[in-house]
């Protein structure tokens, strides 16, 4: 199909272009408790065309793209007609030139994985095994459960030379805990592995059927006032995104950040710890080809390098590290214990956490939380957390413990100073 393709561009005079060719395998299985309720299987391909345009408008040069869907079913007079217009629009779109990224090729690639000992039927019930591990509970467990097994085959093909293939896999679990107990209480929780770590499946599932057993004893929430919060897990994952979105080279070629290299990001007179992040890619290359390197872009709280894609990097005259997907926050020295040893209000589990990068602002809707006085601890529920990441990252704590989850490594728990809580 690709060889197709590509003769269709070359008959248009299109000597300017990018292939992405994604083939999505997949195995879902849908449990109602341990039952196998549905299970379905999939594999579908895509065809993705990007055709440039070259010209120039009063002494400026610019290259012009379109986005193109091709699909097995066509003829040939059909994609080359679709290319042609496609050519067209890319005239109309006035973006300063960027060069495509230049001549690679090799074999396959598969990343490292366990999946890839396994069928993917195999490995999906090897996620189901896990999961249910720990479900063993006499008031409460697993409602219900959906597992994704994912194997995704990449090929991209330039005008520039290169032509890349990789496989990799990546897995979902959606899952409905409850507990029955006074009152029946459920909550929704979605686990994303890279790998197959049967521990690791088995402890989040277990974390979380005993947070919705402390949801059932949780009636009210902490009174309206300022507290020391701990954070943990996925609300982390949100925390942090403020600095790889500012970071990022999109984000500074358009104003909207106004982070520099060598510059501290967190402030003045930092008390707490000093940010480091690094950046991974969950693949050997982005989807413009570009081989990715991991690249450390904060270090003890001062920027080093932008990150991002070829096009921006151009335009800001910094060497480009592709599009990196994962994300590593260093730990702190500050174990959990010491963080829980004064009063705090640590929260678990939110209805929605949002953290808008442009300003710093965050907020959530508190789901479940534990409220300690200095004497006793309560499970707490309602009101909601609200505040800005600019007023608190110079004296925000980053636990010892690591947490894991998809695309983030990190502190399994977040320490910050002086939070408004609007409760009761």
């Amino acid at each position: 199909m690709v060889e197709r393709i590509i003769k269709e561009l070359v008959k248009a005079n299109i000597n300017i272009y990018k292939i992405n060719v994604e083939t999505a395998e997949s195995v879902e299985l849908f449990f109602i408790k341990k039952a196998l309720d549905m299970n379905r299987k999939k594999k579908v391909t895509n065809y993705k065309v990007t055709v440039y345009k070259d010209f120039e408008e009063n002494g400026d040069t610019y290259r012009g793209s379109s986005e193109i869907d091709i699909y097995p079913t066509m003829k040939d007079e059909e994609i080359g007609t679709i290319l042609k217009d496609g050519l067209y629009a890319a005239g109309f779109v006035k973006n300063k030139f960027y060069p495509l990224v230049k001549g690679e090729k090799c074999g396959e690639i598969t990343l490292p994985s366990k999946f890839s000992g396994y069928s993917l039927e195999e490995g999906a019930l090897a996620i189901q095994k896990a999961l249910y591990k720990n479900d063993i509970y006499e008031k409460g467990g697993i409602n219900s459960s959906e597992i994704f097994l994912n194997k995704t085959t990449k090929r991209i093909v330039n005008s520039e030379g290169i032509d890349v293939t990789f496989v990799k896999f990546f897995s979902e679990v959606e899952c409905i805990t409850q507990w029955i107990e006074e009152q029946d209480v459920e909550l929704f929780n979605v686990f994303r592995y890279g790998d197959l770590d049967e521990e690791l499946i088995a402890d989040s599932v277990k974390d979380a059927i005993e947070l919705t057993k402390w949801r059932v004893k949780a009636k009210n929430a902490v009174k309206t006032g300022n507290y020391r919060v701990l954070l943990r897990k996925l609300a982390l994952k949100s925390m942090f995104s403020y600095y790889t979105d500012k970071a990022s080279v999109g984000a500074v070629y358009n104003k909207l950040s106004n982070f520099k290299p060598g510059e501290g990001v967190q402030g003045e007179e930092i008390k707490g710890d000093k940010v480091t992040i690094t950046l991974k890619g969950s693949a050997p290359y982005d989807n413009d080809g570009l081989k990715l390197q991991e690249v450390t872009i904060i270090e003890e709280g001062v920027l080093k390098t932008y990150h991002g894609n070829t096009r921006f990097s151009h335009y800001l005259e910094v060497a480009p590290t592709g599009n990196l997907d994962e994300t590593v926050v260093k730990c702190g020295e500050k174990s959990i214990e010491e963080m829980t040893r004064e009063p705090y209000l640590e929260l678990v589990a939110f209805s929605d956490f949002q953290m808008d990068s442009l300003t710093g602002d965050f907020a959530g809707e508190i789901r479940l939380g534990f409220y300690y006085d200095g004497e006793k601890i309560t499970p707490v529920t309602g009101g909601s957390m609200s505040g800005n990441i600019r007023n608190l990252q110079n004296n925000m704590f980053l636990s010892k413990e690591i947490y894991k989850d998809g695309s983030f490594t990190g502190p399994k728990m977040l320490e910050l100073i002086n939070v408004n809580i609007a409760g009761e």
